[in-house]
C-alpha cells in the first residue's frame, strides 16, 4: 500500500503539524507534500522524512504577501500528481484537500475546520487587516474570489472518498457548510510523555494562556480579565497579534501582573502546565484543542469558554476537570478568576480525563481507517 500525505504549510508548530507527524510515524515511508515549507522548521521537526513542495514556495515575498497569494494555493495543490499511490491523507484548515486523485487512488480527507477566512472571516488577526497591501487586496478582489473559493472548497470535499471530522464541532460545521457526512477521530495527544503534576500544593499563583497569540485565539479576553481581577497571567507564545497585546498591557500599566514569555520549547511548556494555578482558555467555537488536553495531562485544571471541541474535551461533572464560562465577557471571565479558589478539581481526575485522548488510540483508528480504505 502506497501512501501519501498533504498538509496545507510546513513552517509553524501547531496541532496539524503535530497530527502530520503521527500520521508520518504510522505510514513512515509516506512523502508528505504541501505547499511551502521552513527549512530549519522541517529539519527539525520532520527530519529524515521526504518532504515534496509546490510552485509557491519560489514566489517572491511569500512571507509578507501569504494572504494575497492566497488564489494560487489551490492551483498549487490541483498540479500535484498522485498517480502512483493508493491512498492519499489531506490534513488540512484550507487548500490541501484541493488535490486531484485518479479513480485507483483514494482520498481520505482529514478537515481540521472548514477555512475560517472563507467561512468565519470575523476571526481574522486586526493586525492582518491593517496592512496597506492587503486593504488593496480585500477592496479589489476579495468578495468576489472568496465566493469562487467558497464553491471550489465544497467541491474539493465532496470529492474525497472518505472525510474525517477531528471532533463532533468540526463534523457539525462540515454538515452545514458542505452539506457532508463525516466521521470523526479526536487528534493525537502524547499524554504518555507529559509527567503530571499531582501535588496541589507546589502550584504557583499564576494563571497561563498557552497559544498562538492571535485575534481568534481570545488572549485579549484572558488579559482584559487577569488585569481587572488583578491577577498574574503568563502569555506563553507567539503570533501576529503579539505586539498588540503587549501595547494593551502598557496601557493598563499591567507589566506586572501580565508576563509574557514569548516561544516556549516543549520542555518549558510542561513545566508551566505543571506549575500553574490554571489553563485559561479563552477560545471561541475551538476545533478540538489540544493544548487544554496536554493541561488536563499535566494534572493541570483549565478555563474554557463553553463552546466547540473543548466541550467534548473537558469534563465540568464527575470527575471536574475545568470550568466553563458561559457569556463571552471580560465579567465573566473575571468572576471566575476571583472565584477560582472555591473549584476543588483534583490532578488525578484531570489525567485520566486526558487519557481518553492518548496518541495510541488515534494511531490505532487512522491505520484501521486507511486499510479499509484501501481493501
Amino acid at each position: 500500500m502506497k501512501v501519501a500525505i498533504v498538509t496545507d504549510q510546513l513552517n509553524r508548530w501547531g496541532g496539524a503539524e503535530y497530527m502530520v507527524r503521527v500520521i508520518s510515524d504510522v505510514f513512515p515511508q509516506a512523502p508528505i507534500y504541501t505547499s511551502v515549507a521552513d527549512k530549519d522548521f522541517v529539519d527539525t521537526n520532520f527530519p529524515d522524512k521526504q518532504i515534496k513542495k509546490t510552485f509557491v514556495q519560489l514566489l517572491p515575498f511569500r512571507k509578507r504577501l501569504h494572504d494575497e497569494y492566497i488564489p494560487l494555493y489551490p492551483v498549487a495543490f490541483r498540479l500535484l500528481n498522485f498517480k502512483k499511490y493508493d491512498v492519499v491523507i489531506s490534513v488540512s484548515a484550507a487548500f490541501s484537500k484541493f488535490i486531484k486523485t485518479g479513480r485507483r487512488t483514494k482520498h481520505l480527507s482529514i478537515c481540521l475546520t472548514p477555512p475560517r477566512f472563507l467561512w468565519s472571516p470575523k476571526t481574522r488577526s486586526k493586525s492582518k487587516e491593517n496592512k496597506f497591501t492587503y486593504k488593496i487586496y480585500k477592496a479589489l478582489f476579495e468578495n468576489r474570489m472568496h465566493e469562487r473559493l467558497r464553491k471550489q472548497d465544497k467541491r474539493a470535499i465532496e470529492r474525497a472518498d472518505k472525510v474525517v471530522s477531528i471532533s463532533e464541532e468540526v463534523a457539525k460545521r462540515v454538515k452545514k457548510h458542505y452539506r457532508v457526512d463525516s466521521d470523526v477521530i479526536y487528534p493525537p495527544v502524547e499524554v504518555s510523555e507529559i509527567e503530571p503534576n499531582t501535588d496541589i500544593k507546589v502550584r504557583g499563583e499564576c494563571f497561563l494562556y498557552f497559544g498562538r497569540v492571535e485575534t481568534y485565539k481570545g488572549v485579549e479576553l484572558a488579559i482584559k480579565a487577569c488585569i481587572a481581577a488583578e491577577k498574574k497571567l503568563i502569555v506563553a507564545g507567539t503570533g501576529s497579534d503579539l505586539q498588540r497585546m503587549q501595547e494593551l498591557v502598557m496601557q493598563h500599566q499591567a507589566e506586572n501582573l501580565i508576563k509574557f514569555e514569548g516561544f516556549v520549547s516543549e520542555s518549558k511548556k510542561i513545566s508551566l502546565f505543571q506549575k500553574s494555578r490554571a489553563l485559561i482558555y479563552p477560545v471561541r467555537d475551538e476545533d478540538f484543542g489540544i493544548v487544554p488536553v496536554e493541561a488536563n495531562a499535566a494534572g493541570c485544571p483549565v478555563i474554557a469558554y463553553r463552546g466547540g471541541g473543548v466541550v467534548e474535551t473537558l469534563s465540568e461533572n464527575n470527575p471536574r476537570t475545568a470550568v466553563f464560562f458561559d457569556d463571552y465577557t471580560e465579567e465573566a471571565l473575571e468572576k471566575i478568576l476571583r472565584n477560582f479558589g472555591r473549584y476543588k478539581i483534583i490532578p488525578q481526575n484531570c489525567r485520566k480525563q486526558a487519557n481518553n485522548f492518548a496518541r495510541e488510540i488515534f494511531e490505532y483508528k487512522i491505520k484501521t481507517l486507511v486499510e479499509d480504505i484501501y481493501h
